[in-house]
C-alpha cells in the first residue's frame, strides 16, 4: 500500500501541481557536457576528413564512420519526431498513469 508521504502522492490526486525546476548546476553540467562532446565529435570529424582527403591511413575507417553517422542521423530523426509529437511536454505523467493502472488492476483482484 502506498504511503501518504509528499514524495509518493496517491494516484487519485493525479500529477503534481507545479512543475519542478532543475537547479542551475544541472543545466550548467548538461550544457557543459553537450558542448564538450559536440566539440570533440566535430574535431574528430574534421580530423578524419583531412586525413581522408590526404589519402592517409584513414581509408580503413570509412565504413565505420559512415555507419556511425547513419546511426546518429537515425537517432536524431527519432528524437525530432518524438519532440514534434509532444512526447517531452509532460514526462512525469507516465509514472502516474502506471500507478493508476496498477490501482485498477488491484481493484479487480489482480485480473487484467
Amino acid at each position: 500500500m502506498r504511503s501518504e508521504h509528499p514524495e509518493n502522492p496517491p494516484t487519485s490526486r493525479g500529477a503534481p501541481r507545479g512543475r519542478q525546476k532543475n537547479p542551475l548546476w544541472v543545466w550548467i553540467f548538461l550544457w557543459s557536457i553537450t558542448v564538450l562532446a559536440g566539440g570533440g565529435f566535430i574535431f574528430k570529424l574534421i580530423e578524419f576528413t583531412l586525413a581522408w582527403s590526404r589519402g592517409g591511413a584513414a581509408a580503413f575507417a570509412i565504413v565505420p564512420v559512415v555507419s556511425y553517422l547513419a546511426v546518429a542521423a537515425g537517432f536524431l530523426c527519432v528524437f525530432a519526431w518524438s519532440f514534434n509529437r509532444g512526447e517531452y511536454k509532460d514526462v512525469e505523467r507516465a509514472k502516474y498513469r502506471m500507478l493508476e493502472l496498477q490501482d485498477e488492476i488491484d481493484a479487480r483482484g489482480g485480473r487484467l
